[in-house]
């Protein structure tokens, strides 16, 4: 009696498995960017952000009016992936998560997106042009 029925069988599940653990893989573990903009009225001061994760420390970075600072990220295997930024714009500092909810950011943040966009201005930071943090920026 000959197993090659059963071995192509075999075979054809353990590639279908394969192919659908890596569709389901690549949907569930989605490319996130955060973007920060500094949109304050004055260029004589650059905006310094620092922001890192519990993993990655991506340093400081000295935007002047109209530049910004992005960086892209997979979130954990857990969904528990947490970015923090502190800023400082002389005399002035706070510090807050930039990303923290998968579908929305941060946590109650506008809407479902995989971009977090940040602006900075000087009363406000927005998040995907709607106003979240008011602080002493």
């Amino acid at each position: 009696m000959s197993h090659l029925p059963f071995k192509i069988i075999f075979i054809f599940l353990l590639l279908s498995f394969h192919l659908s653990f890596h569709q389901t893989e690549a949907s569930i573990f989605h490319h996130f960017l955060v973007a920060i903009f500094n949109n304050l009225p004055n260029n004589d001061v650059p905006l310094t952000v620092h922001c890192q994760s519990r993993d990655d420390d991506l340093g400081y970075h000295n935007l002047t009016v109209g530049q910004s600072f992005n960086f892209t990220f997979r979130e954990n295997i857990f969904w528990r992936t947490v970015f923090y930024c502190h800023f400082w714009w002389h005399p002035k500092e706070t510090s807050f998560d930039v990303f923290n909810k998968g579908q929305r950011c941060i946590k109650h943040g506008p809407y479902y997106s995989h971009n977090c966009i940040w602006d900075a201005f000087s009363d406000v930071f927005t998040l995907n042009g709607v106003k979240k943090i008011t602080g002493d920026i």
